[in-house]
């Protein structure tokens, strides 16, 4: 006469179980893995993206996106979980507080860089010209800077 009641966890409910998280888990590894492009992506959707209407010169962009991903700060495991989620996940990426906060920072850090290094700001119109990105400046990367003579 076995005393286990119908209710109460066997060693199989506990197996079948865990079978179908890791399953659950697997299944969601995958499809993450199979919408994330990289960070290489995820720039350029980023610049694309804040400069809608504007012409990008492709190889200059392509330029700018590899010397970008080479950093440090991109590489980081903060701001790779963030830009997984984004490209991922973006709807999750605006719930949790810390992970929005960095990808707003490393959006701000793009699209500035890219801006700066760029003609944008030293043509008439940016909207009728090919803007094409010549690498950061090297003295100051404020194009507003104003310096005065001592």
């Amino acid at each position: 006469m076995s005393t286990s009641r119908p209710d109460s966890p066997t060693r199989r409910k506990l197996l079948v179980a865990s079978a179908g998280v890791a399953t659950l888990g697997a299944a969601g590894a995958v499809w993450v893995g199979s919408r994330y492009d990289g960070p290489q992506a995820w720039i350029e959707a980023v610049i694309r993206r804040n400069l809608p209407g504007i012409r990008l010169d492709p190889a200059s962009l392509a330029k700018f996106v590899a010397e970008f991903a080479a950093r440090r700060e991109v590489n980081g495991r903060s701001a790779s979980t963030a830009m997984l989620l984004d490209q991922t996940v973006p709807a999750l990426t605006r719930r949790v507080a810390k992970a929005q906060r960095q990808v707003e920072r490393l959006e701000r850090r793009v699209v500035t860089e890219y801006l700066i290094g760029s003609n944008f700001f030293r043509v008439r119109d940016p909207r009728a010209e090919v803007i094409v990105y010549a690498g950061a400046i090297p003295a100051c990367g404020n194009p507003f800077a104003m310096f005065r003579d001592a």
